[in-house]
């Protein structure tokens, strides 16, 4: 997670001033980043799916919420789904 800090611009950062999690609209591959800081962006985004895949509650949440797998975003309610059934990154 300190890499992410570290290459994130003051005010638009992942975690917030206090230091916790933010909940806001994420590309997907800065997501997956924060799930995964040691991987690649591919496999990054690739390992956050599965989780996604793996989850079915988290899969159907998404769904009904109206996910798009094509959307380069997250948008925040996502982001709020993801993290109530992952937990904070």
């Amino acid at each position: 997670m300190e890499y992410m800090q570290l290459n994130t611009r003051e005010g638009r950062g992942t975690p917030g001033r206090d230091g916790r999690f933010c909940l806001r609209v994420y590309r997907k591959n800065e997501l997956a980043r924060l799930y995964f800081p040691e991987l690649d962006k591919k496999s990054a985004l690739q390992g956050l799916a599965r989780w996604i895949k793996r989850c079915r509650e988290l899969e159907e949440a998404l769904a009904a919420a109206g996910y798009d797998k094509n959307r380069k975003f997250f948008l925040k309610p996502e982001v709020e789904l993801i993290v109530h059934f992952l937990g904070e990154p």
